[in-house]
């Protein structure tokens, strides 16, 4: 017997009656996801939007390309101790923009 691979970007269609669950679990994340996002931008030494973008950016990749339950996408704490110093020195050497193509890896 022959099992069906998952696809890495298989579409997940949410049954009619799990959508008003499906949403409020999107928009309790969701609005825990915030004051989390500003902190670390303060830790990295960036402007709080850029830790909103980057919370942002990560949902809708997450949400597109799909991910298991009980999965959580979000920054983390050992996460932000790596790229404080990084950031930090970036933004020395080559000012705001440099800092914000290295940490979104431009």
């Amino acid at each position: 017997m022959v099992q069906q691979q998952n696809s890495l970007f298989s579409l997940k269609i949410s049954k009619p009656r799990n959508l008003k669950n499906d949403f409020l679990s999107g928009l309790t994340v969701s609005l825990a996801l915030v004051p989390e996002a500003i902190a670390f931008a303060f830790i990295l030494g960036v402007d709080p939007i850029i830790g909103l973008y980057g919370a942002f950016m990560m949902g809708l990749i997450t949400s597109i390309i799909g991910g298991r339950p009980g999965m959580i996408s979000g920054a983390t704490g050992a996460v932000a101790v790596i790229l404080a110093p990084l950031v930090r020195e970036r933004l020395a050497i080559g000012g705001m923009e440099s800092a914000l193509g290295y940490l979104f890896a431009q």
